[in-house]
């Protein structure tokens, strides 16, 4: 059993979620630990690092929520002009002018933060299939009964919170035991595939438990659980401590860009 060094223990600590970030851009997810400052979550700072798969699959479902609020609708070159203007001797055109609450640009504006958003809530949507499944697997492991409710996380089938104090940063874990005389770092991950930014998550957590306990940490692994059948897949990161200075180049950007880059002065 690990146990906590003494700085770390009875910390009370909470998750804030969707917090958005000027900054970035982004809605970003923080942890308030104690009386710390609140510290980015691995999983927002590792958005800092591009992703061209996550990117394309964003434009594609924010293209779809488009097609799915309009698909159907007749539009023309003349949209931009509202219909008291291209018909001033229509009283039923001049009627609508009072009954419009925002202008076209407002609404165009409005329709594109939607959009932007909506890949999120697709995301953790689908992340609720993820939750559902780590519980249950946690669940397995203290030899409790339990069961899923969701179709999928039936067929994919003890997550704690950790922080650095050194670096600034947290997050959550989901499993940490021993396989054989190693000491391992276990993340259970239910999206389409394993993308090199977790090897950076679990390098991350591995440093984050050896700095809380004085542990070592031996191995870190991800098992890729598919949602569409009863398969699974090892992943191993070869090399966490190499892969935690990359998490250390995306933690540094994240605090660049909210210390700003630069100083600006307007002469205009």
């Amino acid at each position: 059993m690990l146990e906590l060094q003494e700085q770390y223990r009875d910390l009370p600590i909470s998750r804030i979620d969707a917090v958005y970030s000027g900054a970035t851009d982004t809605f970003e997810r923080y942890y308030k630990v104690g009386d710390y400052d609140a510290m980015p979550s691995v999983t927002t700072i590792l958005e800092m690092i591009s992703k061209p798969a996550l990117r394309d699959w964003k434009m594609n479902k924010a293209l779809d929520f488009l097609k799915s609020k309009y698909e159907g609708r007749h539009w023309d070159d003349r949209i931009a002009t509202p219909p008291w203007v291209r018909y001033p001797s229509s009283p039923k055109a001049q009627s609508l002018r009072k009954k419009v609450k925002t202008s076209w640009r407002d609404a165009l504006a409005s329709l594109r933060r939607n959009a932007k958003h909506h890949p999120n809530q697709v995301r953790d949507n689908a992340g609720g299939i993820g939750t559902e499944v780590h519980e249950a697997i946690a669940a397995e492991m203290r030899g409790e009964s339990w069961e899923l409710t969701s179709k999928p996380a039936a067929i994919a089938m003890e997550s704690f919170h950790l922080w650095s104090l050194e670096y600034g940063y947290a997050g959550s874990a989901d499993l940490v035991g021993m396989e054989g005389s190693k000491l391992i770092v276990l993340d259970w991950k239910t999206g389409a595939g394993v993308h090199n930014e977790a090897g950076l998550q679990m390098a991350a957590y591995s440093h984050a438990i050896e700095e809380m306990t004085g542990a070592t940490i031996d191995e870190c692994k991800v098992i890729h659980l598919d949602k569409s059948s009863p398969g699974w897949s090892e992943h191993t990161v070869k090399d966490w401590r190499r892969s935690f200075n990359g998490f250390l180049s995306a933690l540094n950007t994240w605090k660049l860009w909210h210390d700003g880059v630069f100083n600006t002065s307007d002469n205009s």
